[in-house]
């Protein structure tokens, strides 16, 4: 039989047994519970992943395996190690019971032979989930509170701060104090901002063009360079930014009466860190602001001049030319992506397709020149206008399994035979009873149960496989389907609809100066 062991670790928690304790555990089990039957034990671990949902890399890799029909056997230290939703734990074990795979939780000794045992899983997942909720609420709540006294309630310090942490009635707590070099080097970035009246984008060029790097030596990103200038913590708190808050539509925690300027802004709730993982940037009216009781360097008049321009400097996002074919598609072989430039001339306007990598790092990092979007546009469509008169013709440019499809009646056929022969060994044991043959019988028995479940496993790849090639051929002739559209109307699409198509129906698109190569 194949097992599996599954550890995890949050990344929020230390009271947890380690992973290495948990495979240990399940192993100890393994070994005493089927002390013969183990073919083999493949480990699977997510550390530093939240058990609120599924988005963890080794889950996903176990769950895959086991649609595989690679695992027989499931075992866990802990039920919550697996899940602690209920939906998504629900939807696991729907997966395990359909693919025949036995779950052991050895800490509920959860026994899923037995209806009270699947209720038993069931309320410790439902227990588990609440614990989670109940415990984000408490730490949420106890943030609020800390953010609205003003103190820092976690993470990376803002650039031109330090954490300390002070004593304060007893209780520890952490509040952001000065670093003199960051101050140096923030108030430099806003000066010449406001000096140099750029937008990001140009201030980014000319950070690389001056080698002016970030503090870590690398260079900076307008996303960087934004998060910065807009960051609330080093300006005064003043009436006029309680105002510039209020204004956004944000809580205000702190009376206006209290913003006197001699302390900085703390702000709570700005980023979110939803289920996939990445920090989001929250609508203004999620924002709880109040004063803190940290020190501020930057004058409120700077700051909301700063403010003021990063306004003015939107960019109008109102499509005025028509949109390239290969626009969002595109990419360069050093593996960024090309965007479109474009240059007014005396007839119209002439525009280009440029790697962002070259542009922002220099030529010593990609040598690849711009092109006109007119050739490269013209480049697909001729490959589309070949696939729209040939359909077969797209077999060139998708990706096909080297695998050769196996035969599913010939692997049902060996299983049968396989569970035949049991069967006449089961009648022979019943009649051999107590007879030195009986034990021959039973190891061969035993040699024929590890066939046959190998047989089954292999089946139930190559049903996977042939639904996934089943799959892949619907894909195609909708690609192809798409394809002819695009070529019929090509005068009756707008430009915009065009590109919408190609984005659909191609998977990859990579220019490296000489050949395209595309996936559809």
């Amino acid at each position: 039989m194949n097992f599996a062991i599954y550890g995890r670790k949050s990344v929020y928690s230390d009271h947890s047994d380690s992973v290495d304790n948990q495979f240990r555990m399940c192993q100890e089990y393994i070994d005493f519970r089927f002390p013969k039957e183990v073919k083999n034990v493949e480990q699977y671990s997510d550390e530093d992943h939240t058990g609120a949902n599924t988005d963890r890399p080794d889950l996903q890799r176990l769950l895959s395996d086991i649609r595989a029909g690679a695992v027989d056997v499931l075992v866990v230290y802990q039920l919550d190690r697996l899940s602690r939703n209920v939906r998504d734990f629900s939807n696991i074990y729907s997966l395990l019971e359909e693919k025949h795979v036995m779950f052991v939780s050895i800490k509920e000794n959860i026994d899923t032979a037995t209806p009270i045992g699947k209720a038993m899983m069931y309320v410790t997942v439902v227990f588990a989930q609440m614990e989670r909720e109940t415990t984000a609420a408490r730490v949420t709540d106890n943030m609020r509170g800390l953010a609205k006294k003003g103190y820092w309630t976690g993470g990376n310090p803002p650039i031109g701060y330090r954490r300390e942490r002070i004593t304060v009635d007893g209780k520890k707590h952490v509040m952001i104090v000065p670093d003199p070099e960051g101050v140096e080097y923030v108030t430099k970035l806003f000066d010449l901002f406001l000096d140099s009246k750029r937008s990001l984008q140009g201030m980014e060029t000319y950070f690389r063009k001056e080698g002016i790097r970030t503090l870590s030596g690398a260079f900076f990103s307008t996303t960087q360079i934004h998060q910065i200038l807009t960051g609330p913590f080093y300006v005064e708190a003043t009436p006029e930014v309680y105002d510039y808050f209020e204004n956004k539509g944000c809580q205000m925690a702190t009376p206006r009466e209290e913003w006197d300027g001699k302390h900085g802004v703390m702000v709570y709730g700005r980023t979110t860190q939803p289920k996939s993982g990445k920090h989001q940037k929250q609508p203004p009216e999620k924002w709880i602001v109040c004063v803190g009781i940290h020190e501020p360097f930057l004058p409120a008049e700077k700051w909301l001049a700063v403010q003021s321009q990063m306004g003015k400097n939107k960019i109008d996002k109102t499509m005025k030319y028509d949109v390239p074919l290969l626009k969002g598609v595109l990419r360069c072989s050093c593996g960024s992506a090309m965007l479109v430039s474009r240059k007014k001339k005396t007839d119209g306007v002439s525009s280009w397709y440029y790697c962002l990598k070259r542009m922002r790092q220099g030529k010593e990092v990609c040598g690849r020149s711009q092109i006109k979007t007119d050739l490269l546009d013209e480049k697909v469509l001729g490959i589309f206008r070949e696939i729209e008169a040939d359909p077969t013709q797209i077999r060139k440019y998708i990706k096909i399994s080297a695998a050769a499809p196996q035969d599913v009646k010939a692997i049902a056929a060996k299983i049968k035979a396989v569970e035949e022969r049991i069967s006449r060994l089961t009648v022979s044991l019943s009649l051999a009873q107590n007879g030195a043959a009986a034990k021959y019988i039973v190891a061969e028995m035993e040699r024929l149960d590890l066939e046959l479940q190998a047989l089954k496993r292999e089946r139930n790849m190559a049903l996977s496989a042939g639904r996934e090639r089943h799959d892949a051929e619907k894909d195609v002739k909708e690609t192809i389907v798409e394809i002819s559209r695009l070529i019929k109307g090509l005068k009756d699409f707008s430009a915009t609809e065009k590109n919408e198509i190609v984005k659909d129906v191609v998977k990859e698109c990579v220019w490296d100066g000489v050949e395209l190569k595309i996936t559809l």
